[in-house]
């Protein structure tokens, strides 16, 4: 993989790697602080700016998505000043209160899908396997009831179940921490 240089201090390629796994998160938590897709895309790329020149700061191993989210958050707070002498911007404590509001849903949804993931991890080998052909690109009922030779109602009805089984892990898992 191809090193980064800023600073003269090389990127590790984990942090590369973090980096770009987080691109589509960091998007959507900036596209729900500003509306005009021009200032999406120039914040989005002034926070990718700072986490290379500050990559040094990060430490491997603790939460990525918490650390970049919150320079974003500073990053749109930035934005929005500079914004605010030409045109009419939110108020710098509501932008502060839906950005930290989003950073919470995120780290709950994280939580949730790491339940789902031990959920999942615990269904029999054969129904992971029939849950992974379901969500594969251009699957449907139909291309899997034949791979299978089963109809197409007993798939829908499997894939139910499945559904139901892991929707009943999750909230037991969740109820209990």
């Amino acid at each position: 993989m191809m090193q980064v240089n800023t600073n003269n201090n090389p990127v590790p390629d984990a942090f590369v790697r973090e980096l770009t796994r987080s691109q589509n998160r960091l998007y959507g938590f900036v596209r729900c602080l500003l509306f005009d897709p021009k200032d999406i895309d120039d914040v989005l790329q002034d926070v990718n700016v700072v986490l290379l020149r500050k990559h040094d700061e990060f430490e491997m191993g603790t939460n990525f998505w918490a650390w970049a989210s919150t320079i974003a958050r500073f990053q749109v707070l930035t934005y929005c000043k500079r914004l605010g002498r030409e045109r009419l911007v939110f108020d710098d404590s509501l932008l502060e209160l839906i950005a930290l509001d989003v950073q919470q849903m995120d780290s709950e949804i994280d939580d949730r899908m790491e339940v789902l993931q031990g959920c999942m991890e615990k269904l029999p080998t054969p129904q992971r396997q029939l849950l992974s052909m379901r969500y594969e690109p251009d699957s449907s009922l139909k291309l899997i009831a034949e791979s299978l030779d089963r109809t197409v109602g007993s798939v829908r009805q499997a894939l139910f179940r499945i559904r139901e089984s892991l929707l009943g892990c999750v909230q037991q898992k969740l109820k209990a921490s």
